[in-house]
């Protein structure tokens, strides 16, 4: 039987643990849409290009910020 405490903390590692597959599989998902739609690419699914996926992600994501910023002023 589950209590309050161990369905929380099961809750927490539930989380951690899709949170986790989601920066793991993002990456990879990001590599097969662009192949997927330019079949020319041909990008391989090596540890350097999930890592340059993530790097690109995060730039992008940043100035997306950067831009939501300068219009809340």
């Amino acid at each position: 039987m589950m209590t309050k405490t161990n369905n929380s903390v099961f809750t927490i590692l539930v989380a951690i643990v899709v949170i986790l597959l989601i920066l793991i599989f993002a990456p990879l998902l990001t590599i097969w849409s662009l192949n997927t739609l330019f079949s020319t690419l041909e990008i391989p699914y090596t540890m350097e290009t999930w890592a340059a996926t993530v790097i690109i992600t995060g730039v992008i994501q940043s100035t997306n910020l950067g831009i939501k910023s300068r219009k809340d002023k």
